[in-house]
């Protein structure tokens, strides 16, 4: 019997296959605090799951902080996509966009950044519950992928070159 699991236990460790690990974010990204929005914001709560994942977290307190995310703007817009021949809404499309930018403990900050992402949904007049249980959905589908976005871009190595050094005040 043991014979038949060695090659086995052999074959499966030779062929490349291995658990992926936790992702580590930079060091700088250990305790994040999120400026301009809200806890209850579902883009806030799917990056809080992200960080939790890495070891990270985000905080609710600047002081301690060894970054903070500047949620600059966080727009949602609801667009007609898609008229009737009646001249009546067939589709709707939801919009989200954050503009951001990162300023970290030592004083130096990332350019403003944007990122972007759009969903169509179906929109029946005869049946507005399922409708607006269709447009929660991809309003929750939104902030996942926003989210999961952001966290990439914070995940990427910034170029030295990139950061902004702020203007620094006069002594007194």
């Amino acid at each position: 019997m043991m014979l038949v699991g060695l090659p086995l236990l052999m074959a499966l460790s030779g062929c490349g296959y291995h658990l992926r690990g936790v992702t580590q974010l930079d060091p700088v990204y250990a305790r994040v605090y999120v400026q301009g929005m809200a806890t209850s914001d579902p883009v806030y709560q799917q990056l809080q799951q992200l960080f939790l994942n890495t070891h990270s977290l985000l905080v609710d307190n600047p002081i301690g902080a060894t970054a903070t995310l500047v949620i600059d703007e966080n727009q949602v817009d609801q667009r007609v996509a898609v008229v009737t021949p009646q001249a009546t809404v067939q589709q709707y499309e939801l919009y989200q966009r954050i503009t951001y930018h990162v300023v970290f403990a030592d004083g130096k900050e990332t350019p403003e950044r944007h990122i972007s992402q759009a969903r169509n949904y179906n929109y029946d007049p005869t049946g507005v519950l399922a409708s607006t249980s269709n447009e929660t959905q991809i309003r929750q589908e939104l902030a996942q992928t926003l989210a999961r976005l952001l966290f990439y871009r914070l995940n990427a190595p910034l170029p030295v070159s990139s950061l902004i050094v702020p203007d620094a005040k006069p002594a007194q």
